[in-house]
């Protein structure tokens, strides 16, 4: 099996994070590895966020608890980094260049021996006058909206491999 192989089919979603900051440099080489993703018609109207403390981390996460109603223990799962992906508003292809860079973000996190989570609530609530202040305060764009999000960190808990479902290819020749 390939090298790239085995490191897809390694890939989890972390659920419980240490606290401890992995090293900005890795944390770089996870933002450059989302760059260099796909993007239709070579537009690349992407923006990356990171929010590299752990602190503003969960600020934003009970500004999202509070806006989608997640409750008082939404946390990022505990990241203390987190990779914002946001996109230039009502582009076409904004969300399949946003997952194709998420996707690049996951695979070099695991890459590194780093855990990380694929977040979706921040795109849900983006706009909501609280979630917005503090998205523009970290640096994203005004105009432009989340896509995702990763969280990303040390693992402080392994997640095991899910089955994957049988009969979901057609292959015609």
């Amino acid at each position: 099996m390939s090298n790239l192989m085995q490191i897809i089919k390694s890939r989890r979603s972390t659920r419980a994070f240490e606290s401890k900051l992995p090293p900005k440099d890795q944390v770089m080489q996870l933002v450059e590895a989302a760059e260099w993703a796909p993007s239709g018609m070579g537009k690349y109207l992407w923006h990356f966020t990171v929010v590299y403390s752990a602190e503003k981390s969960l600020t934003l996460a009970r500004a999202v608890a509070e806006a989608d109603n997640r409750g008082p223990d939404y946390n990022f799962y505990g990241a203390p980094v987190n990779i914002i992906i946001s996109y230039k508003r009502d582009e076409h292809h904004a969300f399949v260049d946003g997952a194709a860079a998420m996707e690049n973000l996951l695979l070099m996190a695991t890459e590194l021996g780093l855990g990380s989570c694929w977040i979706n609530q921040i795109r849900e609530c983006c706009d909501d006058p609280k979630v917005r202040a503090l998205l523009t305060e970290y640096g994203v764009p005004e105009d432009h909206i989340v896509i995702c999000s990763a969280a990303i960190g040390y693992i402080a808990k392994e997640t095991p491999a899910k089955p994957r479902k049988e009969g979901i290819v057609s292959f015609v020749e």
